[in-house]
């Protein structure tokens, strides 16, 4: 008999069962409800759904994210983290993409795309115009989405702007090698004998330019016999959103 749980992410906004329908029809057994704060404009909804879910689902268990659901790089990180934990346990992830904002919603799909969760869309209707919380909700039969792989940047390009970041963003490339031979990235050996000075910035080189070229992570300037590497924005951004860990 599998042991692998079906664990759900649902980001909660302006609508109930739109998060416990899904629970439902799809077996839950677990469920991250992502929220602003304890008490925010959408805690009425919070309230209902804890409340069905406590009642008649009591299997299910629940757990609370309180989180910036109008940052998209708090977002993502935060869904890597659950959804990492998750996979190490050999459970399977849905993201609910349907509810929240339209960051989370973004952040749900980008994550599922990054790292092999299952994203599902919940279509609704109203009875009334507007939604309310004392509204009644129709709910369709969740849909869900194919995923298409991302290219994800290696992990020892990470390594080297995770470096940078912590220097200033900018870095000479002899004090990258050092730091590099420390988690060996760059060896200092090759079969027992000390790799020398130009073999180790070979072997550099053949990190940064791809980073530079292909991906536009840093860019490079050298003045004499120096050389210093830059973190740029893009490069910035691929932190915020992969951190180090590209499993």
């Amino acid at each position: 008999m599998s042991t692998r749980l079906r664990v759900h992410i649902a980001p909660i906004g302006f609508e109930y069962r739109r998060v416990t329908e899904p629970l439902i029809r799809m077996y839950a057994d677990k469920v991250y409800l992502v929220k602003y704060e304890k008490n925010d404009d959408a805690a009425g909804f919070y309230d209902k759904i804890e409340r069905e879910l406590g009642q008649s689902y009591k299997h299910i268990l629940v757990q609370d994210v309180f989180l910036n659901i109008w940052d998209l790089y708090k977002c993502v990180e935060k869904f890597r983290e659950i959804i990492h934990q998750e996979q190490e346990q050999e459970n399977h992830v849905y993201v609910n993409v349907s509810t929240g904002t339209k960051i989370t919603a973004i952040a749900g799909m980008l994550s599922c795309m990054l790292w092999g969760a299952d994203p599902y869309y919940a279509p609704i209707s109203y009875e009334g115009r507007q939604p309310d919380v004392n509204m009644s909700e129709h709910v369709s039969e969740p849909e869900r989405f194919p995923v298409y792989g991302i290219n994800k940047p290696k992990p020892e390009f990470m390594q080297i702007l995770d470096l940078l970041s912590n220097h200033g963003g900018t870095m000479e490339k002899r004090h990258i090698i050092k730091e590099l031979e420390v988690t060996n990235i760059i060896k200092n050996t090759l079969d027992n004998n000390e790799l020398s000075a130009p073999a180790k910035h070979s072997r550099l080189r053949s990190l940064l330019d791809p980073m530079m070229r292909e991906w536009d992570l840093i860019s490079i300037k050298t003045s004499g016999r120096k050389s210093k590497v830059s973190i740029k924005p893009q490069g910035e951004t691929a932190l915020q959103i992969f951190g180090l860990d590209l499993k």
